[in-house]
């Protein structure tokens, strides 16, 4: 997409706003042209042909989609990375119009293994520890308080509080039981993984648990997953 193409695109009653796909839409921010997924604008089209990309720190698959709508298929994913050309994506990350590339972020292939490591140890401690408590008020308080969209507490305002609960080791019922519905696990699930008094089916509980938590981590840590 161009700026221009996009500029002919709001037009009329459109002249400010046009949706273009399920939760994105068009929109204009002054001499700007935004492309907005939900409530982030992924892309920014700059009368002067820079585009400017953002993930809202959310690398999911419907991101990815949309900023490959936006920019031509040119952005990829390695190991949970994504890069545009070989240049690491990051928050920001400016496609001039000469084609030039910055903002990006360096690699750190050790450091990217590192976190995987430690994330892996802390679901694998999570599932360990099935069958968990009822999630309850003396849980970490950015993983148990909710927005009226399901949204924690912590997701909200990017808190950093999950680097803790993995330094300290310290199981959160709370976070175990967003990470399983993130994950679409069914409540027969959820009724195995807490308060399980007969301990059934335990080694079904623990795999979901381990998958569900990897996964839910690696993704706010900035990992496509």
């Amino acid at each position: 997409m161009r700026y221009n193409e996009l500029d002919e695109m709001l037009k009329g009653r459109n002249a400010q706003s046009k949706k273009l796909a399920n939760n994105t839409y068009l929109h204009r921010r002054g001499d700007n042209i935004a492309i907005q997924l939900h409530s982030t604008d992924i892309a920014t089209f700059t009368p002067n042909g820079d585009i400017i990309l953002n993930s809202g720190g959310w690398h999911t698959s419907t991101t990815k989609e949309r900023i490959n709508m936006a920019i031509g298929n040119r952005l990829s994913q390695v190991n949970g990375v994504w890069y545009i050309g070989d240049v690491r994506f990051a928050d920001g990350i400016i496609i001039h119009a000469n084609g030039k590339i910055t903002g990006g972020i360096k690699d750190n292939p050790k450091q990217d293994k590192a976190i995987k490591a430690k994330v892996k140890k802390y679901a694998q401690l999570c599932a360990d520890a099935v069958p968990l408590p009822i999630p309850n008020s003396g849980d970490c308080w950015m993983c148990l308080m909710q927005t009226q969209d399901k949204q924690t507490l912590g997701d909200v305002i990017k808190s950093d509080h999950i680097d803790s609960h993995l330094k300290e080791h310290y199981i959160v019922p709370s976070l175990v039981l967003n990470a399983l519905k993130e994950a679409g696990n069914t409540d027969f699930i959820l009724t195995l993984v807490f308060n399980n008094p007969n301990k059934v089916m335990l080694d079904i509980a623990k795999q979901r648990v381990y998958t569900s938590v990897y996964r839910y981590i690696l993704k706010r840590k900035g990992y496509a997953v």
